[in-house]
């Protein structure tokens, strides 16, 4: 309750006020749920990214290690140190974005912002590279 008080002036009256409150309080209770879940965990936040591919077959293992390693090389040299800890700690270690903002004192607007601005970084990368067509880019610039 005091949450959703303390709230109130966001509400802008574009539904019921009890629609408003009773979505903020669930999406306020999936906030303290996944808390709850990562509070006694520790949030690896990597430097690096270690490969493993079980790949069946050699062409489809050659063909996945290459991409790998360039998408490993991508991290490493396009992204900046803070993106690179965000992009392994949500998208290799699956860490919420709820704890992981709390535990770098940051929002979760600025870490979609991170991701978001990262991704970008490593598709031109990789579209650059060869790895991927032009027209699997996004042109969000």
């Amino acid at each position: 309750m005091v949450a959703v008080l303390r709230r109130l002036p966001a509400f802008e009256g574009r539904s019921r006020f009890t629609t408003w409150a009773y979505k903020f309080a669930i999406l306020q209770a999936g906030v303290a749920v996944r808390g709850q879940a990562w509070r006694n965990r520790e949030v690896p936040l990597p430097d690096t990214l270690t490969f493993v591919d079980p790949s069946p077959s050699p062409a489809a293992t050659s063909e996945a290690a290459h991409l790998a390693r360039a998408v490993q090389n991508a991290i490493a040299t396009q992204l900046t140190p803070y993106q690179r800890r965000v992009v392994l700690a949500l998208l290799v270690e699956e860490v919420p974005i709820d704890v992981l903002a709390e535990r770098l004192g940051s929002s979760r607007n600025a870490l979609y912002k991170a991701l978001h601005d990262a991704r970008q970084r490593l598709r031109h990368a990789l579209v650059d590279d060869g790895h991927l067509a032009a027209g699997s880019e996004r042109s969000s610039t």
